[in-house]
């Protein structure tokens, strides 16, 4: 139990930096195994591989955004148990996150491998694509079980302040998955990359688990469903799914667009967004380390820390931000240039579009950020609703933006897409925020 943090005494940034930094680290190796994955494909089996990989990007991340609202949203009320210091609760609530991880894996991973090859057809992706991508993202769909567990773990951990273990367990994961795709790549193709990723995940599923028995937290638990539990976890969690799922959509849609205008946007948009998850890594700890401190304290009712731990996060979102865009933004074009090669022409064109999307995407993020930044206070405080709604008006916005701009401005459109839904997302969050806190001080005095 040594790993484990109470987040409810003690310095805020302090406590958020030393929690957000094995995330941080974590979030760089998975997307380091990712971007390895691709590169793989890329340099190996050339461009239409690369390609084909980037058409499932979309479709994929659809789902794991759902997957990762539900176990958000239990993360939330795993740290408030903890914060409270009830731990009978807390053992009741795993044992009905679990049973609510086996349905809703079973439920997507059936739909997937049924359905990717039409959803694939529906977004319109090049026949020459198409094959690969059916391929990779039905193996994918369908070991969600794999991929829902180790999240779910990873974010039961860090619920307890124990950001360290799902670091080691990522390290592990992102060593093996790099063997595995030079391994199986050239005999199994894109299927060898599939296999690769998943077998990473269960490996790193097996050593957080032990690590989360190891914490006695479990012990005396009773594998019976509590629909108590079930419905405090569906009560945040569903919201922050149905959310991220919602998002998604909007990306879904602006896909089929992208699909459009042939493969060499497709794979500069898919570059683009490789790189985008480096830009969005130290958000995303800043956000986990921001949404565990507001749960853990808001369950032990200490609302003044709450707002001495959005203050700090904060400084520390835009603090990263200026890093990452003085560090990034003059090697943008070098850095894409080394996730495929071809021919000059080609790469040429691919880099053009690339290069354009992650400039646009670099200057939203300040917004970006802020964003994270008070969607996961108030998703700490219990408060799914707003959160969920700023997920409705982002994708009207994106969508919006394709359809008024595309016509006339035309791919820039689909580019600007993504910054602009921001935009209008962290302004109803940051104004939702502070109204939550007048509230919290009329009823407190």
């Amino acid at each position: 139990m040594n790993n484990i943090n109470d987040m409810t005494e003690g310095n805020p940034l302090h406590l958020m930096v030393r929690f957000s930094v094995p995330i941080l680290l974590a979030n760089i190796l998975q997307l380091f195994y990712v971007i390895a994955d691709s590169a793989v494909a890329g340099r190996i089996l050339g461009v239409t591989a690369f390609a084909s990989i980037g058409a499932t990007a979309t479709l994929h991340w659809f789902v794991l955004s759902i997957v990762n609202g539900f176990v958000n949203g239990f993360g939330v009320v795993f740290a408030q148990y903890f914060g409270a210091k009830d731990i009978n609760g807390f053992r009741k609530v795993f044992i009905s996150a679990v049973y609510l991880m086996i349905i809703i894996s079973i439920t997507i991973g059936c739909a997937g491998v049924l359905g990717s090859g039409f959803l694939l057809m529906m977004l319109n992706t090049p026949p020459e694509l198409l094959n690969g991508a059916v391929i990779y993202l039905s193996w994918l769909l369908g070991g969600i079980c794999i991929t829902f567990a180790y999240n779910l773990l990873g974010a039961i951990l860090r619920a307890l302040g124990d950001s360290k273990t799902p670091l080691k367990g990522m390290i592990l994961a992102s060593l093996l998955n790099i063997v595995l795709d030079i391994i199986l790549v050239r005999p199994l193709g894109i299927l060898g990359i599939a296999i690769a990723t998943l077998s990473a995940q269960f490996t790193a599923c097996g050593y957080c688990f032990i690590a989360l028995c190891k914490t006695g937290l479990l012990q005396g638990s009773i594998f019976k469903w509590d629909i108590t539990s079930a419905r405090i976890l569906l009560r945040i969690g569903l919201p922050l799914g149905l959310r991220n799922g919602i998002i998604e959509v909007g990306g879904l849609l602006v896909q089929r667009y992208i699909n459009n205008y042939g493969m060499e946007f497709i794979a500069g948009i898919a570059a683009a967004k490789r790189m985008y998850s480096l830009l969005i890594i130290p958000g995303s700890a800043f956000e986990a380390a921001n949404g565990i401190f507001t749960a853990q304290n808001y369950g032990s009712k200490r609302f003044d820390r709450v707002k001495q731990g959005i203050n700090s996060g904060r400084w520390l979102m835009l603090v990263s931000v200026a890093v990452i865009m003085i560090v990034l933004l003059p090697f943008r074009y070098f850095i894409l240039g080394l996730l495929f090669d071809g021919e000059p022409v080609q790469i040429n064109a691919v880099l053009e579009i690339g290069v354009k999307q992650l400039t646009l995407l670099m200057l939203g993020l300040p917004l970006l950020y802020l964003l994270l930044l008070y969607r996961s206070t108030l998703e700490g405080m219990g408060k799914p609703f707003i959160p969920m709604l700023s997920g409705f008006i982002e994708l009207f916005f994106r969508i919006l933006s394709v359809f008024l701009l595309t016509p006339i401005i035309g791919e820039i459109g689909i580019l600007v897409s993504i910054p602009i839904g921001w935009t209008v997302a962290a302004g109803l969050l940051i104004i939702t925020y502070y109204v939550v806190c007048k509230k919290l001080i009329v009823v407190n005095n």
